[in-house]
């Protein structure tokens, strides 16, 4: 009788485990079935992470796409390279300079999770031919020469040590027509080097595909086959990317423009290759992509220093620099300050999106003083107040308020020169929580009023029950008539970032 029951038990056991296992979905490399695939649920919940544009163009400091502008007769960037370097000094000639010297992968990641941020990864290769990983498949590599450094590697398991989600970005779509291999300015002659330049084009390639909207490589168009990418430079283009996936097992893949460029069959090709390892891997993973790149529901959609200027029911994403005017490290940069970011995040927030922030470092591995101590102000505010920003959802309307964001050229609205005053709100909710996030600061006692709550307002049928200061423990004095939610102002601040209200609806 003991047998049986014990026998009953295990084989109880063993179905409850059967049926507690994920269903294993297999994705086939067709539009149709990738659709099918979900966001995962903790993209959606870590609203912010960070990432950076970091290798051999970090050392010159002016930008990152120094390596295509140093060939381009007519730009400053040509001319500075001819006054400073020589005209017939090589891109590949810099690779030496780029040490990651000081680099420390474990200070970066306790950095990535003193900030709050919730994901985080490096630039697995810009645009320039230099993979950040210890390839096997390009020989132009951080292991075999620069640094000598498996970064991507050291940045896979430090911030996974830290509980944070790791993410590996791709630019090298832009890699096709990048150099003028044609004009003789190249050497592709050079030993070791002769295939560091890539193929040569058509003079006119590279510029082919800039139709649109400037650098984001937005592009609609019928692609000739003249200009079309070989199939060697697509096959390349993939063994990178898996190669990547199956050593460093990224949680996301974000994919910069000229995506298209890739024929479809190909692109179907990685993505299901992607999507397949969530059954190996036992975990969800997600993947960005810009403009029309990919058709709608393949993955989510990334804003390029823009963002949605309302509320969408789809998740998007908004990447966007510290530096106003910069990805790279550069010799002079116009930065942000750690309340015009947390003032982003929460924008982005309220409208269904996440924000995936860049920092600058130089070539040898630190972290600009103003980008580390403001990240460390970031994690300040969202320690007291990260309730309102992760695991939260959009509300029935994003906010409101009298401040206007800007046109943002590569989509989207952007802020830049916007200053937020005390009649700007952002809502988001958990449940029955309603928080509410005042982005400007307001006078001590200042009176409130929120349109969004009244008679006439957006959300008339919506009751406040309860409502207090998160970070204050002043009583908070509120009432809710038909002209709308009435706030009172503490007497003091609790931060001079921004103020989140914590009410209880119905």
């Amino acid at each position: 009788m003991k047998r049986i029951f014990c026998c009953t038990l295990v084989m109880s056991f063993f179905l409850m485990t059967l049926i507690a296992q994920p269903k294993s979905i297999s994705y086939s490399a067709s539009w149709e079935s990738l659709k099918s695939h979900q966001i995962p649920e903790w993209f959606r919940d870590a609203k912010f992470g960070i990432y950076f544009h970091w290798g051999i163009y970090s050392y010159m400091g002016m930008g990152e796409w120094y390596s295509h502008y140093m060939y381009n007769e007519g730009h400053a960037v040509h001319k500075h390279h001819k006054e400073v370097y020589g005209e017939d000094f090589q891109y590949h000639q810099f690779i030496p300079y780029f040490t990651a010297s000081e680099f420390v992968a474990e200070d970066w990641a306790k950095l990535f999770k003193a900030s709050g941020a919730r994901f985080a990864g490096p630039v697995a290769e810009h645009c320039d031919n230099f993979s950040n990983w210890n390839s096997e498949v390009n020989p132009y590599n951080s292991m075999k020469m620069g640094p000598r450094r498996d970064i991507v590697g050291e940045l896979s398991k430090a911030i996974k040590k830290e509980g944070l989600k790791f993410i590996t970005s791709f630019h090298h779509s832009w890699e096709w027509g990048w150099y003028p291999t044609w004009s003789g300015r190249v050497d592709t002659t050079a030993v070791g080097f002769e295939k560091f330049y890539g193929e040569r084009t058509l003079p006119e390639t590279f510029d082919y595909f800039r139709q649109g909207v400037r650098e984001s490589g937005y592009f609609t168009g019928d692609i000739l086959p003249r200009y079309a990418p070989s199939e060697s430079f697509v096959s390349l283009w993939k063994q990178k990317i898996y190669e990547v996936i199956d050593n460093y097992q990224p949680d996301f893949l974000w994919f910069d423009s000229r995506l298209f460029l890739i024929p479809e069959k190909d692109r179907q090709a990685m993505i299901a290759y992607y999507y397949n390892k969530e059954s190996e891997w036992k975990k969800k993973v997600g993947m960005s992509y810009k403009n029309k790149d990919l058709p709608e529901g393949i993955a989510i959609l990334d804003l390029e220093r823009g963002r949605m200027n309302e509320k969408v029911e789809f998740p998007w994403l908004t990447d966007d620099s510290w530096a106003w005017n910069a990805w790279s490290w550069k010799h002079k940069m116009r930065l942000k300050n750690s309340d015009i970011v947390i003032d982003e995040l929460v924008d982005i927030v309220s409208k269904n999106g996440c924000l995936l922030l860049n920092i600058t470092p130089t070539c040898d591995g630190r972290i600009p003083e103003e980008m580390r101590s403001g990240l460390l102000e970031i994690g300040q505010w969202l320690k007291v107040n990260g309730e309102a920003v992760y695991n939260t959802r959009p509300f029935i309307t994003y906010g409101e308020g009298i401040t206007k964001l800007k046109k943002n050229v590569f989509g989207g609205v952007q802020g830049d020169g916007v200053d937020y005053t005390a009649q700007d709100f952002r809502f988001t909710t958990n449940g029955d929580k309603l928080y509410i996030t005042q982005l400007g600061m307001p006078a001590a006692g200042e009176k409130l009023l929120l349109h969004t709550f009244s008679k006439n307002g957006k959300v008339p049928d919506i009751k406040i029950k309860s409502l207090k200061l998160i970070g204050s423990k002043e009583n908070i004095r509120w009432s809710q008539t038909s002209e709308g939610l009435v706030i009172y102002a503490p007497k003091v601040l609790p931060n001079t970032k921004a103020l989140v209200y914590k009410a209880v609806y119905e």
